[in-house]
């Protein structure tokens, strides 16, 4: 049997897929057998030349022959209808949009579970670490007490080059865009936004709560700090039975705290747990290679869920609304920048 595949995006990461699928998965039993891009061309018609290529994404996700979706285009507004009709059509779904995941998620597990068809998204958060896969599967016996990590790439590239080689931060923003790990527009990035989704992400996984972006605190990176070691960090505690504070943004960092040897643009997240205590899982987090491995990983999850006739529910959800929980913001600091405990 032969799982056929519909891809929604074929730029960084679906040309990733497309490339590691063609180069070590030969045997796989999938095949790509449509996908949707923003413009097709003479060159990419030919990269893609066994692909049949179309601007209409919905007609991808309204191919009856069709089994899988994976979409990787990005964007809220235009995407989650596509995603909800797939699910609703018994189709399962691979999304490695962290936006629509972080707004919209819960909803689209409960969707996909009411349907018995999976919906994955591992590639959402932190690139190639197996984060979410961790957090179902190996600590459902276990209570997690806190999550601290590095999240954005862009954030953490530059805040190396400004706190290990004294460069200045216009300086390293642009040495980030050359070297592909910033966007030409940074803002989400350097304010803090992504790293933001994924912590709502992160939240709903580990401590089955589903906080808002308005219920996050966030502090972007664009601006002067102290001469230290920082680290962009997203951070989960618990405080209480039912109390949890969030927050986003720089820290200073002690040099015994495993974080602090996190540089470049890798991520890492360091949990903490009453059986396991501490737990540190590192790579990158972005990238067309580790995005695209993640979306593999879940894919080889999915059709093994498939071959042998079970319900996919990857990540366990069970979740409870925010208002069981009473979500605060850090303690302020009198220097502006906050020091990890």
């Amino acid at each position: 049997m032969t799982i056929k595949i519909g891809l929604l995006g074929l730029g960084t990461v679906g040309g990733g897929v497309i490339d590691i699928l063609r180069a070590q998965h030969p045997a796989w039993p999938v095949q790509v057998t449509r996908a949707a891009v923003r413009h097709i061309t003479p060159a990419r018609q030919a990269q893609y030349s066994n692909i049949p290529l179309t601007t209409d994404a919905a007609s991808v996700v309204a191919d009856s022959t069709i089994d899988v979706i994976i979409e990787v285009m990005g964007d809220v507004d235009p995407t989650l209808p596509l995603l909800e009709t797939a699910l609703h059509t018994g189709k399962h779904v691979i999304s490695a949009n962290k936006d629509l995941i972080a707004q919209h998620g819960e909803e689209l597990a409960q969707l996909a579970l009411a349907q018995h068809v999976g919906f994955y998204y591992e590639a959402a958060v932190m690139g190639a670490i197996p984060i979410l896969h961790t957090l179902a599967h190996t600590y459902p016996s276990d209570q997690i007490q806190r999550i601290v990590g590095i999240a954005n790439g862009t954030s953490n590239f530059i805040l190396t080059q400004t706190s290990f080689f004294g460069s200045r931060y216009t300086s390293a923003l642009r040495e980030a865009q050359a070297k592909g790990f910033a966007e030409a527009d940074p803002t989400n990035d350097v304010s803090g936004l992504d790293a933001a989704y994924k912590l709502a992400i992160l939240t709903r996984l580990a401590f089955g709560v589903t906080p808002t972006i308005a219920q996050i605190p966030r502090q972007g990176i664009d601006q002067k700090l102290p001469d230290a070691i920082i680290k962009p960090l997203i951070i989960a505690e618990r405080r209480g039975p039912r109390q949890l504070m969030l927050a986003v943004g720089p820290y200073v960092i002690k040099p015994s705290n495993p974080l602090s040897g996190v540089n470049g643009a890798n991520n890492a997240v360091l949990i903490s747990s009453t059986n396991m205590q501490d737990m540190m899982l590192m790579g990158p987090g972005a990238g067309a290679r580790p995005t695209a491995s993640a979306v593999l990983a879940d894919l080889a999850d999915l059709v093994t869920q498939i071959r042998q006739g079970t319900v996919p529910d990857p990540y366990h959800e069970r979740t409870r609304s925010a208002a069981d929980w009473q979500i605060i913001a850090p303690e302020p600091v009198s220097t502006g920048i906050p020091v990890l405990a």
